[in-house]
């Protein structure tokens, strides 16, 4: 399934924040495209949640929407997201201004 994935954390020790988030994009044996979510504490199971897309463009706004909401941690929990893995060989992110990009 992985056409994208990509790793964050979250983590204040001063807060007790210990937070994950993946996401990973691609299709399945059927060819229907799906992305999942999966978030929670470091270390624990987590959390998945899968999206159906309508085609590649519509994942691609989905992992872009999902990216852009957890670039607003700063503000709302107080500690921001750092990238730990990419895999984005169809480049995905070329166009995403972002400050999960690497480089």
């Amino acid at each position: 399934m992985n056409v994208f994935a990509a790793t964050l954390e979250a983590c204040d020790p001063a807060r007790g924040h210990y937070r994950a988030y993946r996401l990973e994009a691609g299709t399945d044996l059927f060819g229907a495209w799906l992305v999942d979510v999966t978030y929670g504490r470091i270390g624990a199971r987590g959390r998945t949640i899968r999206y159906l897309a309508r085609d590649e463009a519509e994942a691609k706004k989905l992992v872009r929407q999902s990216l852009r909401r957890r670039g607003t941690a700063r503000k709302r929990i107080g500690v921001g997201y750092e990238l730990r893995e990419l895999v984005d060989p169809g480049e995905w992110l070329e166009c995403f201004d972002s400050e999960f990009r690497e480089g």
